[in-house]
């Protein structure tokens, strides 16, 4: 709901508020939430969708871009997860992310950032090993860049992340479907990448 509070009249003490409905932004139905694929522990996924225009909802492209975009995330988050807890090295992120967000993931791996937040709990209680991701919302900004932010626990505790992803050209091996064989790097493909992350 959207509230509006408007200026009394002169010499009128009580304030006026009208309350109206909020104009859609989120569609109801498959679209607007899922659930994240069967692993470690059951992912809450939720997708927002670009303010459509009034009386319109979001379009195919726009539906089919926010469905890839949740996939990925999910998948990155879960496999960035298992790099930072060592159950994965850093290679295993290949093109999915950044390169500087790699760098930032090596110094967090390097430093044991993550192990350090562990030890740092009450005194007395045993940590949780490993980290374990529990919620992730994609807000598609348009077809080719989304929001996306969530939360994991890390030593018993609850952590937020934010990121961007965003669709980016990627370079990628042709095959000549005559030998079979692969040929050089000069066919484009867009594909989404993590370009931004922060951990709370």
């Amino acid at each position: 709901m959207q509230t509006l509070i408007s200026a009394p009249p002169a010499g009128v003490q009580t304030t006026r508020v009208r309350v109206r409905p909020a104009p859609t932004y989120e569609p109801a139905g498959t679209g607007a939430v899922g659930a994240g694929p069967a692993g470690a522990g059951t992912v809450r996924v939720r997708t927002v969708f670009p303010r459509p225009r009034p009386g319109a909802g979001p379009s195919r492209k726009t539906v089919a871009a926010a469905a890839e975009a949740r996939r990925f995330t999910i998948a990155t988050s879960r496999l960035l997860f298992e790099v930072i807890d060592r159950r994965r090295g850093i290679a295993h992120l290949g093109d999915s992310v950044s390169p500087a967000i790699a760098d930032q993931v090596a110094a967090l791996v390097r430093h044991d950032a993550f192990r350090v937040a562990e030890t740092a709990g009450a005194p007395g209680v045993t940590p949780v090993r490993g980290t374990l991701l529990h919620r992730v919302h994609v807000q598609l900004c348009d077809i080719s860049a989304a929001e996306v932010f969530g939360s994991f626990t890390s030593g018993g505790r609850i952590r937020a992340f934010a990121g961007r992803v965003e669709r980016k050209p990627c370079r990628v091996r042709g095959a000549d479907p005559r030998a079979g064989v692969r040929t050089g790097l000069g066919q484009v493909e867009y594909r989404w990448q993590l370009v931004a992350l922060e951990f709370g």
